[in-house]
């Protein structure tokens, strides 16, 4: 059975928690806890220390099955899976220390990590290690973890280290869950189940080793799933929770079209020809996303498991099916939005919500079209803009 399946099977206790998340503004830990124990969260954890170490479409369609049963569930199966690819930097202690898996019998408990890679923590190199204090914003499913990630500028012998092109070093420090203080301060429109707090850390001291230095540190596990791109995952992950979101407001809009009766009307509104021309508009993008999405993705890992270079263009090309498929998703979420009238702005409605949460969605960075204009610009200006990508 495929972990996209095995996601689909939870979807009925994913969907009875959908409206405490929504109302706590996080993720009950009775669904983490369902989520790890079943292996969905050992996805991405190299099998050397216990992880399942999936191909890269397995995992991506496994969180766009949770994300069509609650966006804030199947976000938080994006970040925890996304940040266990830094496992693949840690030199080998730690990262076994930081995500040994226990497997008792099929079931699993894997270590969970999330965070923020924003160079906000400021920290000071000591014999051993580095002190580090800052404030993170951002921390989705932090308040699950075991292990919560910040990025960090580091001053030695009173300049910061920096990167061979003279960038300061962003080091991603792994901080104990005991470190980290989270704050209460998650009250957005959508994806209010992600529980995206700040989190902070007052001096606090992460041994040798213990961090990744983003564009600098090496892979220390070489096999297909490390070798894809890490923000080329990242951005498919992202992406994998607005696909969910749309297709899951395709499905809902289909019950409620069959349902409605518009008032000083006999028929329902799936016999208007209006309806029927902006429900294909919609179906028809949600449609066309997850083909350009999952084919972009299907060339990329056929690259990395062939043992080829993966090359800017290579890298281009996904970024660019990633923000284009995210646009067209919302886009596919507004059509039905505004195709069912005022029953949209009820509550109670779930199209109010998917429409919510696909536009807190496509503000995340990875997915935002400023990458469309990154990718076109490495290719028409033919200078160094892919770096970024």
């Amino acid at each position: 059975m495929s972990y996209a399946e095995i996601a689909r099977q939870l979807r009925p206790d994913i969907e009875a928690i959908s409206e405490k998340a929504e109302a706590d503004c996080r993720v009950p830990p009775d669904i983490i806890d369902k989520l790890n124990g079943a292996g969905l969260l050992a996805m991405t954890i190299a099998e050397k220390y216990g992880g399942l170490e999936l191909d890269a479409l397995d995992s991506l369609k496994a969180i766009e099955e949770l994300s069509y049963a609650d966006s804030g569930v199947g976000w938080c199966c994006m970040i925890y899976s996304t940040t266990a690819h830094l496992g693949s930097f840690l030199p080998e202690a730690w990262g076994n220390q930081v995500y040994g898996v226990e497997n008792t019998n099929g079931r699993f408990r894997s270590p969970i990590s999330a965070g923020a890679a924003a160079p906000t923590g400021k920290g000071r190199a000591v014999e051993g290690g580095v002190i580090v204090s800052g404030r993170w914003a951002w921390g989705s499913g932090t308040h699950h973890c075991d292990w919560i990630c910040g990025g960090t500028v580091v001053e030695e012998d009173g300049e910061l280290r920096r990167l061979p092109n003279g960038e300061p070093a962003v080091h991603v420090m792994f901080f104990e869950k005991d470190q980290v203080n989270l704050q209460d301060n998650w009250n957005p429109s959508g994806l209010r189940g992600t529980g995206s707090v700040d989190f902070e850390v007052e001096q606090q001291f992460v041994p040798d080793g213990r961090w990744t230095v983003l564009g600098m540190s090496r892979r220390q596990i070489d096999v297909p799933l490390f070798r894809f791109p890490f923000f080329g995952y990242f951005a498919s992950a992202v992406a994998m929770v607005p696909l969910g979101i749309a297709r899951r407001a395709v499905d809902d809009f289909d019950a409620i079209a069959k349902g409605k009766v518009p008032a000083a009307k006999t028929s329902t509104i799936n016999e208007s020809s209006i309806t029927q021309l902006e429900f294909g508009q919609a179906e028809s993008l949600v449609e066309g996303a997850h083909s350009y999405l999952y084919s972009k993705v299907a060339e990329l890992w056929e690259k990395v498991a062939s043992g080829d270079k993966v090359t800017l263009e290579d890298k281009r090309q996904l970024r660019l099916a990633v923000s284009q498929a995210t646009i067209m998703c919302a886009r596919a979420v507004d059509k039905l939005y505004n195709a069912a009238g005022g029953t949209a702005l009820q509550g109670h409605c779930s199209l109010q919500r998917h429409f919510r949460d696909i536009h807190a969605a496509t503000q995340h960075r990875m997915v935002s079209p400023e990458v469309l204009r990154l990718a076109a610009a490495a290719r028409l200006t033919e200078n160094e803009s892919g770096a970024q990508l």
